[in-house]
């Protein structure tokens, strides 16, 4: 069939076209719009890790369960240093019932000890001939096989010590003072407290159905346990087992983290799409919407940022621990579900179920040397200079509110204080791109709001909004850029000299 068009019809698809390709254009140049987040490296293999954990001290292990039944240990570069099988003979250590010289584990998270030379693991479940009832993710009750945790030796690399817990066991936590081992059984809906000086176990605490996470507090008197079949995180008081409630969390919390000297839980809420913080003297909350399924969670040594794997997003989350701001969403492989910290290097670790392990570098982060992490582990970076009188900088509001559950009112000025409006070395940096175009576009955008917009040329090319000339000035109006200013949500602080 035959279309007749008029010349203005004719002239009409040709401007849509046109259109249509600029348009194209724009997007693509949002697409290119970068975190300060980046992807250095993958590991890829025989892994299926279902958790990545290290020892502080440039080793880092990834547990990969029944899929492959190894735990595997990397250095820092992301270089495998050796593949731990998780067969063991039951009976050499003691558990003469069961009769095979082999049973096979399934490796689901680690804890290393303080001085990082032993690795604790949870199996899923055993498989020999004595195992013949396993538990599974959809099952309850104490009808199912019991499990075993190992202890591997990181220098010999082998297992050495095994202790029985319940069934289905999960995540696994050790005390600050490396006495107390705790282990979530899933399926058991319980607890098993483990002594370290005599290594076996000498509590079994009920806290509800599917227990996941656990923070234990400094002091060792109380573990918080998420209920994942629940909206619960069970309290568990360790001098007496006795067990109470924080309710109404949101459906299936499953990570849990303490913070700010055991004053404050950071939750990842794996049915809300949420991370809440619950501050224990006062029970207020604050919420930060996620990705789907935000599952582990890792914080920097600074408490600062805590970052949160999407399982079912393909991501992960930066966020602000002060704000409750999402700092930057990273993509990842699929089914991100285990992520730690090499704060030696910035860089932080990603275990994908689906097989795979990304490495990514946080350059925005301060270093964070042993010998540096101090009270104030910003201290170190560069030395706020005297502001003298402060003022109260102009800085344009933006109505709309950033992206957060966190309420924001535009006329508060509760964080409006000292704030010197002088030029500097403190930059409010809200994007660095690869592409020098799309940053002087930005600046451009900016300069035409009446900020003080400029392009620092680098390793990337940051944009700055603003600049000051101490820290504590540059902080102070991040924070109201970040509520205020629509699209600058992920504002960060840089010093550049």
């Amino acid at each position: 069939m035959r279309l007749n068009f008029s010349y203005q019809q004719y002239y009409k698809l040709i401007k849509l076209t046109f259109l249509i390709y600029l348009f194209s254009i724009n997007l693509n140049s949002i697409a290119q719009v970068e975190s300060h987040i980046r992807k250095k490296h993958e590991i890829s293999g025989r892994i299926s890790p279902k958790s990545i954990v290290t020892n502080g001290q440039g080793v880092f292990a990834a547990q990969n369960m029944m899929y492959r039944h190894t735990v595997v240990l990397y250095n820092q570069e992301g270089h495998e240093i050796t593949t731990i099988d998780d067969g063991v003979n039951l009976s050499e250590f003691g558990y003469k019932n069961y009769k095979e010289n082999y049973y096979r584990g399934a490796p689901v998270e680690g804890v290393f000890t303080e001085d990082g030379n032993y690795l604790w693991v949870s199996n899923y479940e055993m498989k020999g001939s004595e195992f013949n009832k396993p538990g599974c993710d959809q099952c309850v009750g104490s009808n199912y096989d019991p499990s075993f945790i190992y202890k591997i030796n990181l220098k010999t690399h082998k297992i050495e010590s095994v202790i029985k817990v319940g069934s289905v066991p999960k995540f696994i936590a050790m005390s600050t003072d490396q006495k107390t081992l705790i282990v979530s059984n899933w399926v058991s809906s319980d607890i098993s407290i483990i002594d370290l000086v005599k290594e076996e176990e000498i509590k079994r605490v009920k806290v509800g159905l599917h227990p996941r996470g656990i923070a234990i507090n400094k002091d060792g008197t109380k573990a918080y346990i998420t209920v994942m079949g629940s909206t619960k995180i069970a309290v568990v008081d360790l001098m007496d087992y006795s067990v109470n409630y924080i309710k109404d969390i949101g459906k299936a919390p499953r990570s849990i983290l303490l913070t700010n000297n055991d004053s404050t839980l950071l939750v990842s809420v794996n049915s809300s799409n949420k991370i809440v913080k619950v501050d224990l003297k006062t029970g207020k909350r604050q919420m930060c919407e996620t990705g789907s399924g935000p599952r582990s969670m890792t914080l920097s040594p600074d408490e600062k940022w805590l970052y949160v794997v999407n399982y079912f997003d393909n991501s992960f989350s930066k966020i602000n621990t002060s704000s409750m701001l999402t700092e930057a969403t990273i993509t990842t492989g699929e089914k991100p579900i285990g992520i730690c910290g090499n704060w030696q290097q910035n860089d932080i670790w990603v275990a994908c179920y689906s097989g795979k392990i990304e490495i990514f570098h946080d350059f925005k982060l301060p270093s964070f040397k042993e010998e540096d992490l101090t009270e104030n582990l910003f201290s170190f970076l560069y030395t706020p200079q005297n502001s003298g009188q402060p003022t109260t900088p102009s800085l344009r509001v933006d109505k709309k509110k950033s992206k957060s559950n966190t309420e924001v009112d535009s006329n508060d000025t509760s964080m409006k204080s000292t704030i010197k409006d002088t030029l500097g070395n403190y930059h409010i940096i809200i994007g660095a791109f690869s592409i020098p175009e799309n940053a002087e576009k930005r600046k451009n955008e900016l300069l035409a709001l009446n900020y003080r917009a400029t392009v620092l040329k680098g390793k990337y090319n940051y944009v700055s909004i603003e600049n000051y000339s101490s820290e504590i000035a540059a902080e102070e109006a991040k924070v109201h850029i970040q509520k205020q200013v629509e699209g600058c949500s992920s504002a960060w602080v840089l010093y550049w000299k």
